[in-house]
């Protein structure tokens, strides 16, 4: 199937087309898809602060980013993290309570590593496109 390129043109128009409530919708669609792609790194960054139970990180988590995650989504990563030693679980009364292994705790800073040097490029690239706009502006008004 043939789509049409993506163009500056077409994305303005389709921001200046779109309702804010579409905007919102595709806002929060990629917070949610986000919230889903980082949720081993997100379980980690919050057991970093003290032992945690299921319940209480898709509680965290939906007051951080207002993204309601099922516990269908969440307590399968937490026993695959479990599995491959990134977190520990211990039983305490009704609740098992999380904690992170070394292994979880130095994949967390790796991974902290890893989202700054990504940050910068990101950075990098909406300096390079403010830059370009920038000098495609001063090259309009001379002419």
């Amino acid at each position: 199937m043939y789509q049409l390129p993506v163009t500056s043109e077409s994305v303005t128009h389709f921001v200046n087309s779109a309702s804010s409530f579409e905007i919102e919708q595709q806002v929060r669609k990629y917070r949610r898809g986000m919230v889903n792609s980082l949720l081993e790194y997100l379980i980690l960054n919050c057991l970093e602060k003290g032992k945690m139970c299921g319940y209480d990180i898709i509680t965290l988590l939906h007051e951080r980013f207002h993204t309601l995650l099922s516990p269908g989504q969440v307590y399968p990563v937490i026993d695959d993290m479990t599995e491959h030693g990134l977190i520990y679980k211990e039983k305490q009364g009704r609740a098992v309570m999380l904690m992170p292994s070394h292994l979880g705790e130095s994949l967390l800073k790796a991974w902290r590593e890893e989202f700054t040097s990504i940050q910068m490029q990101l950075n990098n690239l909406a300096t390079g496109e403010i830059h370009a706009l920038s000098c495609n502006a001063r090259e309009l008004s001379t002419i």
